[in-house]
């Protein structure tokens, strides 16, 4: 006698059969992941933005610390050296030999030597720039009141020169550069006198106050 062949049936978890996943549920799961997504980016943004910042503050604090220890080792006066043009600044050590200091006319002439090789803060960040926020409400992080920083075009303060000098005693011209990323955020690098000490302050907008950062 002939059976009638009947399909073979595999038992399923609780007896029941599995619901696949249907479109609506794909789409619905789609639209959900990118509204998190539109909300995660601009944070995510945010913090890469303002750690690049700070990284680039701290090379060019690196450049400045190089340039004192230069000066404590080898017992003569090194000079830090900049040019900016374009809100881009470039940085060069030069060191004095003829025992007067680190002289624009000494570099000139080839007296002053440099001393490795120069520092591109936008050759490395190309976000990062020697420059101020557009009407940057901030006051200086030594004091002062909101908005009291002076002139937004001048992003690099070292006095009339543009040398910022290391002696053997510890000594340091002293002076800022600002660097700004255009996006909100702020830092400054700071070299004191007596000292010598170099600073890094980061400009916090929602608390509208400085943070050491360095």
């Amino acid at each position: 006698m002939n059976r009638e062949s009947r399909p073979l049936r595999l038992p399923t978890r609780g007896g029941s059969a599995r619901r696949g996943v249907t479109l609506p549920d794909l789409l619905a799961s789609l639209a959900v992941l990118a509204v998190v997504t539109a909300l995660g980016v601009p944070a995510l943004s945010g913090v890469f933005s303002q750690s690049m910042l700070r990284e680039a503050a701290r090379d060019v604090a690196n450049v400045f610390n190089r340039a004192r220890l230069r000066a404590l080792d080898t017992g003569r006066d090194v000079g830090v050296k900049w040019l900016s043009s374009g809100g881009d600044v470039t940085f060069t050590l030069y060191e004095d030999r003829n025992g007067n200091g680190v002289l624009t006319a000494d570099i000139r002439s080839g007296i002053d030597r440099p001393i490795g090789a120069p520092f591109s803060v936008r050759g490395r960040f190309p976000r990062a720039t020697a420059s101020f926020l557009t009407d940057f409400p901030g006051g200086d992080p030594a004091g002062g009141s909101p908005g009291s920083v002076g002139d937004l075009s001048d992003p690099i303060r070292f006095g009339r020169s543009d040398i910022c000098s290391f002696s053997p005693m510890g000594h340091a011209s002293p002076g800022s550069v600002w660097l700004s990323d255009g996006q909100g955020r702020q830092t400054v690098v700071r070299v004191s006198p007596m000292t010598a000490q170099i600073q890094i302050h980061d400009w916090c907008a929602p608390r509208r106050t400085w943070i050491k950062a360095y």
